[in-house]
């Protein structure tokens, strides 16, 4: 795939429904709150559910999935805290900076991105990367955006339990396992899987309405966490990707795509939520955030593009 097939292809399909998104909040007053519970609550346990019910991925890829998604975590959050320290960033900012670079929007990018770029395949390992994220990220994201607090925090751990991603995950794995899978083409199925199908541009219009509601006004506070993940992500995503051995290169390709997508935006909640609005260097911990949000969402654009073509090129997966 050549770089504009690359654009063409999987980010201008993206891009063009979070402009709509953007225009949207622009000139309306959406409230994104409601659009944003249909999908995690309806579409995306929809998609999760057909996805892992009818895909062709063995336990052992999963398994080397997970294995990447938290070590990819553990390795960014180590080198976002070096750099950080190294470059005078403490307290909060140090926090956000580390849930910034260690926690890609492998949701509302990278399940339509990696669907985009690599088909069934990519959409299906996008979601168990998205699965498996969250797992990660209301655990140890908790501690970081906390500060390392043992008292309000532990309650939020127990969010993701209250999401039902994880359910029709287990549902989906416990129906395969005891052969109860009703056939692809069956009403139940088609059913499930056209609701799940809707997640797609839903999660590109949240994105879109997302990123015109951002205050950008400390936006240039935010070249290292955009360094971080645009810069060095991609690095880190291959070498685990090429450590790990996946069977199958599709799989290790969409790991690494999903590792260079931008911040996401589950680690702004919590730091909002586990964060007092102290003011370091004139700014808080949630504006750092957000702002690196919108900056590394914008400037992946190209990267983006360039690593899908680049992907579809490489033959040493």
């Amino acid at each position: 795939m050549s770089l504009t097939g690359a654009f063409t292809n999987a980010i201008l399909p993206i891009l063009s429904v979070a402009v709509v998104g953007y225009l949207l909040a622009r000139l309306t007053e959406i409230d994104v709150d409601p659009v944003n519970t249909l999908g995690l609550y309806v579409l995306i346990p929809a998609l999760a559910f057909h996805s892992i019910a009818t895909t062709t991925l063995g336990g052992g890829e999963v398994a080397k999935l997970g294995v990447g998604v938290v070590g990819y975590a553990l390795l960014m959050i180590a080198i976002a805290w070096g750099v950080g320290y190294l470059s005078g960033e403490s307290g909060p900012l140090l926090g956000a900076l580390m849930l910034a670079a260690a926690f890609p929007n492998s949701g509302f990018v990278g399940i339509p991105l990696s669907e985009f770029a690599f088909g069934e395949i990519g959409r299906t390992t996008a979601v168990l990367y998205l699965t498996i994220q969250n797992l990660v990220v209301y655990t140890l994201g908790v501690y970081i955006a906390s500060g390392g607090s043992d008292s309000r925090p532990l309650d939020a751990v127990l969010e993701v339990f209250r999401l039902p991603l994880i359910y029709a995950i287990v549902a989906a794995v416990a129906m395969r396992m005891l052969n109860l899978v009703p056939p692809p083409e069956s009403a139940a199925m088609e059913t499930v899987g056209l609701v799940g199908d809707a997640s797609v541009p839903v999660m590109l219009l949240i994105l879109g309405i997302q990123m015109a509601e951002t205050d950008v006004s400390a936006i240039s506070r935010s070249i290292l966490p955009s360094t971080l993940k645009l810069v060095v992500a991609p690095v880190v995503g291959l070498s685990l990707a090429l450590a790990l051995g996946f069977n199958n290169p599709t799989v290790a390709k969409v790991f690494v795509l999903e590792c260079a997508t931008p911040a996401a935006v589950i680690p702004l909640a919590l730091t909002i939520e586990y964060t007092d609005d102290v003011v370091v260097d004139g700014i808080t911990a949630p504006e750092y955030l957000s702002t690196a949000i919108f900056t590394t969402t914008v400037a992946s654009i190209g990267v983006l593009a360039v690593l899908v073509a680049a992907l579809h090129a490489a033959t040493f997966f």
